[in-house]
Order: C-alpha cells, then structure tokens, then sequence
C-alpha cells in the first residue's frame, strides 16, 4: 500500500503543477507566487488523507479524487500564505523557504491567496461538471463549508482574538460584549480546543469527508470517519505546538519558538508540554477508535491506523 500512495502522490504533483499553470500570462507575479508557494514541497497531509480515505471502499480512486486533492492543498497554501501575513501570525518563513509576501511581497501574497482559493473552486467544480455526479458535488458542498466561514476562517478569526501580542487588541476591542469570550475563557483550554477544531481540523475533515463522498460512503461510515478526521486535526496541531517547542527550523521549515514569543494560546503554553503530550495520545486514542469502528464493518483501515500513529510518534 504504501507504493500505491506514494505513486499517487507522484501523479498528484504532477496534477497540481498543470492545475496551476495558466492559459495567458504565465509570467505574472501573482502566478508566480502562487506557484512558489504551493509547489514547493510540504508533507501533503490532506492529499494523502482523501486518497486513503477513497481506498477504503475502492482499489480505484474516483474520477474527481486528483482534483478534490489539488483543490483541498490550494486551499491549505491559501490559508498559509495570509496566516503568515504581518497582520495575521507574521512569519518569514514557511516550508523551508522565504514566506511569500517576504519573497513576494505583501500585496502580490494577498492575491495568490486569493488566486489559489479561487482556483481550488475552479478546479473542483470542474471535476464535478465533467463526471456529472452527485457525489462529486456533495463533495464540493462539503469542502466549502469546512473552508469558510462557520470553519476553517472562523478558527483563525479565533486564534486572532486570543493572540497575545498588543496589535492584536483592536480586534479584541471590536468583539461586542455579548459574543467576546470572557476574560478567563481567552486562557482556558476549551477555547484553544475550539480553535483548533476549526483552523486546522476543519481542513483536515474537509479531505476526510470529500473522499468518503467521492466514493459514495454510507451516512455511518461518513460519521465516524468524521470523527477520525476531527481527532486527527486535534493530534496534528498539539504535534504542532509541541514541536514548536522541541524542534528546530531546519526541521520543521518554519520558524520555531513563536508561540511563547507571541504569548500565543496553544495546548503547550496554556497545558505545558508533559499535559499536551497527554492530550495528544487521547487525540490519537480517539482517532483509533473510529478506526476500530470501521473496522468492524469490514473496511481495511490499516493505512490510516498506520499514518495516524507515524503523526503521533513523530514527537516521541
């Protein structure tokens, strides 16, 4: 199985490239950075997720699986590009390389997000128009929710209020008094867990949940696959937070120890690490028993089990 995955990540850079290369002015910096920013690398998280997902129903992956794939990473880069922003996390550096809007600038960032965003739509919508399937477009439904803004932006709306750094209090300011969190809420871990529900388990179901739809997967097996999903986005960001601590650039191609710099709220800086540690095997526990519910209804979920815990041991 893992030959299958990695040659379907092989075919899937290949898709991405050709997704994202224009018809007309291909030189134009916005293109440019676009393409700077999501074909340089990166662990390919979600792509990897819809395909084995997809795999546990069929040998075969759908007709729309590579585009949903592409569409899901140019969502996620989106995503980066603008989190990275000095007005959002203000970070130089991402997947190992210069940020865009450092390499870019600021302006041509914002409209490569803004490209990529639209070109995942574009590139999904036309998978379904071309297959004409009503799964492709539940698919797609599925997909925008999580990404907007009752997901994937209402979290980072959320990880804005609750950042530490003085610049941030206007939107603290603004939040009216019935909708802002109270103050012990900002420190509190329920909030931190919503948080990261949204901002990165969102797009972590969105691949999840697109590949069950795809392959046409019961309203059951859908449900706990969701569940996986959503366990699995806590896991990968505790990961995230605690190697924020533990690790170094060169290892994590991002820049490390910001959390604490910027007061930022996370699992390590409101738990510590031994108790975010012990969150992430509940997390990972969690992930296993939807697993372990499939697997009862005769799906194979070897290859999922297996990335779930190659996440987790990553830090151990």
């Amino acid at each position: 199985m893992k030959c299958k995955i990695e040659g379907e990540l092989v075919e899937f850079e290949r898709a991405l490239a050709h997704f994202l290369t224009p018809t007309h002015r291909k030189d134009d910096p916005v293109w440019q950075a676009a393409r700077y920013s999501t074909l340089s690398g990166g662990k390919r998280v979600r792509p990897r997720l819809l395909f084995m997902t997809c795999r546990l129903f069929s040998d075969n992956l759908p007709q729309e699986a590579m585009a949903f794939a592409a569409a899901i990473e140019m969502i996620h880069t989106y995503s980066l590009i603008h989190d990275d922003l000095p007005a959002m996390d203000d970070d130089d550096f991402r997947r190992g390389q210069p940020a865009c809007h450092r390499q870019f600038g600021e302006a041509t960032a914002i409209l490569a997000g803004d490209l990529l965003l639209n070109r995942a739509f574009e590139t999904a919508s036309a998978s379904c128009v071309k297959s004409g399937r009503l799964e492709a477009v539940s698919a797609l439904w599925w997909m925008a929710t999580m990404a907007g803004g009752e997901g994937m932006i209402l979290g980072q709306s959320l990880d804005l209020a609750m950042d530490g750094r003085s610049r941030k209090g206007e939107m603290r300011r603004q939040m009216s008094s019935a909708a802002a969190p109270e103050k012990d809420d900002i420190t509190s871990i329920e909030l931190v867990r919503e948080m990261v529900a949204l901002k990165t388990g969102c797009l972590i179901r969105a691949a999840v949940g697109a590949g069950a739809r795809l392959s046409g997967a019961s309203s059951d097996d859908r449900a706990q696959l969701d569940r996986f999903a959503s366990s699995l986005g806590l896991l990968f960001q505790i990961r995230d937070d605690i190697l924020d601590v533990i690790s170094d650039r060169e290892m994590l191609g991002k820049t490390v120890g910001k959390d604490a710099r910027d007061q930022k709220k996370t699992y390590v800086t409101v738990l510590g690490e031994e108790r975010a540690r012990q969150a992430l095997a509940e997390a990972a526990c969690d992930a296993e028993k939807a697993l372990d519910a499939l697997e009862t209804k005769g799906h194979k979920t070897d290859e999922l089990r297996a990335y779930t815990r190659a996440l987790t041991n990553r830090i151990t």
